[in-house]
């Protein structure tokens, strides 16, 4: 299951074409994606490494960084016509206003894939949509490193500063300490 490289995000979506978070249910989102590249469709699953023990010996492993979760950038028909035909697999993340899906600003989305796929994730913590404590505070953007050009927060959680990137309503993350000269705030 590769992850997309974040110099895909450099350029702006095609016309129409918007990044959308789906919830996939069933452990089906190597299924589904496989389904929607074949379909000609970009998608994003956040990955990270992981070691673990296999006969005796230290392996690393890719992992699904956030479970259940697929981005594709496609357009809002075509997703909903996908939906009709796959309602059991998955449900999108809707917007606030209506029961369509809801659309993730490119920015945004160059953010979350630059900090989840720099280093496979290894650095990465995930602490769910549902973490406002971790939204406030400095916007800054990330000016050298491998982390180059992600715009978040700079929070201190558990007595460490992190860069705290998220995407709306879907998900947020954490990736460790970031030096101060690396930073320029926004």
């Amino acid at each position: 299951m590769p992850s997309i490289v974040s110099s895909h995000l450099i350029e702006p979506s095609p016309e129409g074409f918007h990044w959308y978070a789906l919830k996939v249910f069933y452990n089906r989102v190597v299924y589904l994606k496989s389904l929607i590249d074949h379909e000609g469709m970009e998608t994003y699953v956040p990955l990270q490494t992981v070691e673990q023990f296999e006969s005796g010996r230290l392996v690393y492993v890719e992992k699904q960084l956030i479970p259940s979760l697929l981005f594709v950038r496609c357009q809002e028909d075509w997703l909903v016509k996908f939906k009709n035909t796959h309602n059991e697999d998955f449900m999108f993340y809707t917007s606030a206003e209506s029961r369509k899906p809801g659309t993730i600003r490119d920015e945004e989305m160059r953010s979350f894939i630059l900090v989840t796929s720099a280093g496979a994730g290894r650095n990465v913590k995930y602490f769910g949509a549902d973490a406002p404590e971790y939204r406030t505070g400095d916007r800054v953007r990330v000016i050298d490193g491998i982390y180059k050009g992600a715009e978040g927060y700079i929070k201190r959680i558990k007595k460490d500063r992190k860069l705290v990137v998220s995407v709306t309503g879907v998900a947020v993350v954490a990736v460790s300490y970031i030096h101060p000269s690396y930073l320029e705030k926004i």
